[in-house]
């Protein structure tokens, strides 16, 4: 692999974004290229480093997803269950939409996110803590619900409901199932989910929000991520990020079955499909890619890997509303990806 071709790729495909952009690449689960552009921090500028942890945002989908269908591995839950066995009374009508149609984004209900957040963003309302039941009844008030399975919606709600339909169905608090079922099997020291804190556990980055090209960079690293939760709020570094897919995609930690299912996608947008937490594109060479992205404040990160052991992950430390998020068919991608 030809370090300096992406480095200088790299530098493209952060010109615009900042304050830092950071890359991994691993083959096997070993690194084969690492990356920075721009800093970690604005107040004392330093590199992004793959230990350096960060809020990965909705690559978090897969880690629950993984949680699901490992309980459905060892018959605590059915894909086919109902959310009103579970939850029942939490949201109306809801004996149609099943643990799958979650999993999917396939059921029908409306999105929390800008609601919670603003339009324009106000950063300060993530200075208290939100619980899941709350995010669900303010997604419920907004008018715009589907039928289940009439079509498919990025929807952070779903995943909100399925963190309280494992804890329900397990007894257990949602971090600790991560901990238990993904972070330790897999050596994952530094990831976390956190509950009310608003600070990141050290060694971190900064995160910065830009609304437009005139207002700069807002630090907004410390804010509670229960407004996330099972959506979006796991803390992770590029390096434990990387284990964890080339472990999931390369069948380590679900049986055969479970990620096969995982993997079996559907149209979700003109270029991309969505299967049961896992987004999947081709590259213009016909590379097929598996993974998530994820953006919130201070974050947006990419995370896919390929059937051939390769694993790429992207962190820039800003919530961009100017450059906006990660080209799924940039240079950098391509070479990464090369064959």
């Amino acid at each position: 692999m030809n370090g300096d071709r992406l480095q200088q790729a790299l530098a493209e495909l952060a010109q615009g974004r900042g304050p830092g952009v950071f890359a991994l690449v691993t083959q096997d689960g070993e690194p084969v290229f690492s990356g920075c552009v721009g800093t970690a921090d604005l107040a004392r500028p330093r590199p992004i480093r793959a230990e350096d942890r960060f809020r990965v945002a909705s690559v978090t989908k897969p880690y629950v997803a993984a949680v699901v269908l490992l309980l459905e591995s060892e018959g605590v839950l059915r894909l086919d269950d109902v959310v009103e066995r579970w939850l029942p009374g939490l949201v109306p009508d809801a004996t149609a939409i099943t643990v799958e149609h979650l999993l999917r984004m396939r059921s029908g209900l409306p999105d929390y996110v800008r609601t919670v957040l603003g339009d324009p963003l106000e950063p300060a309302r993530l200075q208290r803590y939100f619980p899941p039941e709350e995010l669900v009844g303010i997604a419920l008030a907004e008018p715009d619900r589907w039928k289940p399975a009439a079509g498919w919606r990025y929807c952070n709600t779903d995943y909100v409901l399925l963190g309280l339909i494992v804890e329900r169905a397990t007894g257990r608090a949602l971090r600790d199932l991560l901990q238990e079922r993904v972070c330790e099997p897999l050596g994952l020291t530094a990831t976390y989910l956190p509950d009310r804190e608003l600070e990141l556990r050290p060694p971190h980055v900064r995160g910065y929000l830009r609304r437009d090209a005139e207002s700069g960079f807002e630090d907004v690293t410390e804010y509670t991520a229960s407004e996330a939760w099972a959506s979006g709020a796991l803390v992770s570094t590029a390096a434990e990020v990387a284990r964890f897919l080339d472990a999931l995609l390369g069948g380590r930690l679900l049986p055969p079955e479970q990620l096969a299912r995982m993997r079996d996608a559907t149209r979700a947008a003109p270029d991309l499909d969505y299967g049961l937490g896992l987004m999947r594109y081709a590259l213009d060479d016909g590379t097929v890619l598996h993974g998530h992205l994820g953006t919130h404040y201070g974050v947006l990160s990419y995370a896919f890997g390929d059937d051939r052991g390769r694993t790429v992950v992207i962190h820039q430390n800003c919530w961009d509303e100017v450059a906006g998020g990660v080209p799924r068919h940039s240079a950098f991608l391509e070479a990464a990806f090369a064959r």
